[in-house]
């Protein structure tokens, strides 16, 4: 396992960057619990900051092509 998979911190963040981007279940409470979660700490809003990057850029990457 990498060190950030160790992190439960990052984990979270991963989570709620994933939650987010799934519109049809991301609805206002999550918003709100999100929203919690990241005001609780300082480090929760580096470590979503750090995720939503990453998700930003897989999705910049494009896919494989199939032969």
């Amino acid at each position: 396992m990498t060190q950030e998979q160790d992190d439960p911190i990052w984990s979270t963040a991963w989570q709620w960057v994933q939650r987010e981007y799934d519109h049809e279940s991301f609805d206002a409470r999550a918003r709100a619990e999100m929203t919690a979660w990241l005001l609780a700490d300082p480090l929760h809003r580096k470590a979503y900051d750090r995720a939503a990057r990453l998700w930003l850029l897989a999705g910049l990457v494009p896919p494989a092509a199939t032969e």
